[in-house]
């Protein structure tokens, strides 16, 4: 369907629409909902003719001829415009299709999905449980009702143009965060009874106002022009001063906490409680350590206490939820044993416990504070596997070929373990180095059996990377930034990167193992669980590619997205001449151009990882998915019926999603505050900068040795309007007279640090002397600008965790994390 109307930024129509074809399509199957119907009744009601108007007849001359042939035609364009509309109603899951000829239509004929909004005023509805390749619905501004960004919103269809349907918000389901901040524009009126302000962390700022006729005087003294204090919005509007604005509740200043400011302020933003409700009842045994009295099933557990077991983890780390065991098996053979914490012995479904891990789904890592999924009482204790106690575990055992790796079988059963030594990273990698003995965190010498087993352990692990790689892994070599801070003053000690350990990469792959078997038995078995999906690259970002190739002169042309063709474009990009500098760049570019992984009740694959089973199974203490798994895995093994319905799963996988990505964009925003915090408590004012992005207003770059992007802005470039793009990977700077390429190298000057957009402004600081324009012959692109590789940026990747499979989808999570987070 055509318009002329102009597009937003999202690639959706204009705030105001002319009806077109689709609205009687929507209103035929809003009157019908829940009925099932042929498509040839939509059809007839559509050509219908309206009361008071005949049909031209059919007279026999052939001037009516022509009038009937046309009408013939127009009837066949109609009828593949509505198998259009209703192929996407499909897809957006609000009709199903029963064969060819009919239509099963949803009651209520209602889409439901999360709310966001452009900061021109539009929203976006992405509906819950749609594929990717759906389109969002748009909402105009006057349709939105009272939705703020984030809310769980119910949606009713009213049109489409442009291949996205219109509607309007009819209800609010759940708001996404309680409390908002608000800077005040002007003081409180002179009367003391209202203070207007506009709402922060939002994408939009929004006009409120707050009743404060009720505050103490010397509080409302405190009601100045630029004061931030936090409110509630109570979707309610109200009049000020001629003007409509959201009605507020007064809730308290920003600065009236004993927080840290911006750990507080993220808490508030994605609505987070660090503390966990005390009305919630915890299991009976919480104080005690498992035995055969209060374990209702202790006997039917194997006792695997005897096993050499050991842990390895960061030396902050307070919750263990994983646990090896190595032991040769003779015949070029050895047993892998895997052994996870049994968080669902604990934690038992539809309990309030469970209702509040579900709510949360995962665990908040943000810089030196957690905010749990579980009360720290079992993450921490009971369910935490703690060296020299019993824990109850559900055990992975698989067979191991040595020479390749190769997982020759694998059984799953509930446990008892008793964890023999505790290891940190740094312990475990000096076993991989060559030491034999040393002493442990309890200051007492560890057994060569133990530095042994570990030594063995790296040796399959290599195996089974080396087998996993040759299989189609695809890894991307990224460092990852670590912020230490120190526990007594919330003073930032240092940002750095933290090197990848061997130690921390023999973990991965031994999750890895225990994940791919479990994914594999649930599938085979048709569980109803949540496996762990990567969808493959979208073969239009292969265009892209190419066209990098392209513009640094690399002898290369990606034809398909399989993982060799992947991995060969990689070590193209390796091989050139100043292949170091530019294999940082393009493996940015290639982390944008992956799709992001998911949970799904479908056993898609995974294929970052290369793996055609994978599922989410080692980390059950702060991963929600995790323990859906545990308990359909449980259920198959006792024979007991499925613990979830197929409809469960899918709703559980739509949430644990969403907050899996909340708690990504939690995580990064916490990560910027500290990074500029650091800035201003250092007086930092120069950086060296790589270019990592442009727009027509701004150019991004990474800045050197801090992971985190500083932004210049066309004003320092330019006297036009705004830069020239000349493609994705260049643009034209005027005060340099030259083009300016994606990884070269700026000095820059801090210009000011906006902590509400959480963005750094800096100048750059260019030579005098401006260098000769640079022609398509020069050769090496990569050789302008670039003597040193910048660290990699992945603050602003929308396709985030996807290029961190290696440890994410791991089992084991971000091994940054575990390694430095306190509690």
């Amino acid at each position: 369907m055509k318009s002329s109307r102009k597009q937003t930024s999202r690639g959706g129509p204009p705030a105001y629409n002319n009806t077109s074809s689709a609205s009687p399509i929507l209103r035929f199957l809003e009157r019908n909902a829940g009925e099932t119907v042929k498509i040839s009744e939509i059809l007839h009601a559509l050509n219908e003719p309206k009361k008071g108007k005949q049909r031209d007849s059919d007279d026999g001359d052939s001037k009516s001829k022509g009038r009937s042939r046309a009408s013939k035609k127009g009837k066949q364009h109609e009828t593949g415009e509505v198998h259009e509309i209703l192929e996407a109603l499909a897809e957006l899951g609000a009709v199903q299709f029963s064969g060819a000829t009919k239509l099963r239509i949803n009651k209520p004929f209602h889409l439901t999905g999360r709310i966001s909004f452009s900061p021109k005023g539009p929203g976006f509805v992405g509906v819950r449980g749609a594929p990717k390749s759906a389109r969002e619905i748009f909402i105009a501004p006057p349709n939105a009702r009272s939705a703020l960004d984030g809310d769980l919103v119910v949606v009713r269809l009213k049109d489409r143009s442009r291949d996205r349907f219109e509607g309007t918000v009819m209800d609010i389901q759940e708001r996404s965060r309680t409390y908002h901040r608000m800077r005040l524009l002007q003081d409180a009126d002179s009367q003391g009874k209202f203070a207007a302000g506009e709402t922060l962390d939002l994408p939009s700022r929004l006009v409120a106002c707050a009743d404060v006729s009720r505050l103490p005087e010397d509080s409302r003294d405190r009601l100045k022009s630029d004061v931030v204090i936090v409110v509630r919005l109570t979707g309610k509007r109200m009049n000020y001063q001629g003007a409509s604005v959201l009605e507020a509740i007064f809730e308290r200043f920003e600065d009236d906490t004993d927080l840290d400011v911006d750990f507080a302020r993220v808490l508030m933003k994605y609505d987070l409680d660090p503390g966990y409700p005390s009305d919630i009842e915890l299991p009976k045994e919480i104080d005690e350590e498992p035995n055969a009295k209060n374990v209702r099933n202790w006997k039917k557990r194997e006792d695997l206490r005897d096993l050499p077991t050991i842990t390895i983890d960061g030396a902050d780390s307070k919750d263990f939820d994983d646990a090896l065991t190595y032991v040769p098996a003779g015949r070029g053979k050895a047993k892998l044993y895997v052994h996870i914490a049994d968080v669902a012995h604990y934690v038992e479904r539809d309990s309030d416990l469970d209702q509040e891990a579900l709510r949360r789904a995962t665990s908040y890592y943000l810089s030196n504070r957690v905010v749990p999924m579980l009360p720290p009482a079992l993450s921490e204790n009971l369910c935490s596997l703690i060296a020299h106690q019993n824990r109850l575990a559900f055990t992975c055992e698989m067979e191991i070929q040595k020479k390749d790796g190769k997982i020759l079988s694998a059984r799953f059963y509930k446990s008892i373990i008793k964890v023999d030594q505790r290891l940190t990273y740094d312990i475990a990698e000096s076993f991989l180095d060559g030491a034999t003995n040393r002493p442990g965190l309890d200051g007492k010498e560890i057994p060569k059996t133990i530095s042994s087993m570990v030594q063995d352990l790296w040796k399959m692990a290599q195996a089974q990377r080396k087998r996993r790689m040759k299989a189609g892994r695809i890894d991307l070599n990224l460092p990852e930034a670590k912020v230490k801070i120190n526990p007594g003053t919330d003073r930032i000690d240092s940002i750095s990167y933290s090197d990848r350990l061997k130690s921390s990469m023999l973990i991965e792959e031994c999750m890895l193992s225990a994940n791919i078997c479990v994914g594999a038995y649930l599938r085979t078995k048709k569980a109803n669980a949540l496996y762990r999906v990567h969808e493959p690259m979208d073969p239009t970002k292969i265009a892209n590619l190419n066209q990098f190739f392209e513009s640094y002169n690399i002898n290369f042309t990606l034809k398909d997205a399989r993982h060799a063709s992947i991995t060969k474009a990689v070590q193209a990009v390796e091989k050139h001449v100043g292949g170091a500098r530019l294999d940082h760049v393009f493996q940015t570019l290639l982390l944008r151009s992956f799709m992001q992984a998911t949970y799904s009740p479908e056993p898609g694959g995974h294929w970052g990882l290369g793996f055609d089973d994978y599922c989410h199974f080692t980390s059950p203490i702060r991963r929600y998915p995790d323990l859906i798994v545990h308990r359909a895995l449980q259920n198959i093994i006792e024979k007991k019926k499925a613990f979830y319905t197929a409809d469960e799963v899918a709703e559980l996988g739509t949430h644990t999603s969403e907050q899996e990505r909340r708690a990504m964009e939690a995580e990064r925003d916490t990560f910027r505050l500290k990074v500029m915090r650091y800035i201003q408590q250092e007086k930092m004012t120069t950086f060296t900068g790589f270019i990592t992005g442009f727009k027509y207003d701004r150019v991004f770059l990474e800045i050197e040795g801090m992971p985190t992007e500083a932004v210049v802005e066309a004003q320092h470039l330019t006297n036009e309007r705004e830069l020239l793009l000349t493609d994705k990977f260049s643009a034209f700077i005027k005060n340099l007279g030259r083009p300016a390429l994606l990884g070269e190298k700026w000095e820059l000057e801090l210009d000011r640090l906006d902590t509400e957009a959480m963005r750094i402004f800096c100048k750059p600081i260019f030579s005098t002397r401006k260098p000769r324009a640079r022609t398509k012959g020069d050769g090496d692109r990569s050789k302008e600008g670039k003597d040193d590789q910048g660290k990699n940026n992945q603050q602003n990747h929308k396709d985030g965790d996807s290029g961190r499979e290696r440890s994410k989808d791991g089992g084991r999570g971000r091994s940054g994390r575990r390694s430095g987070r306190k509690k």
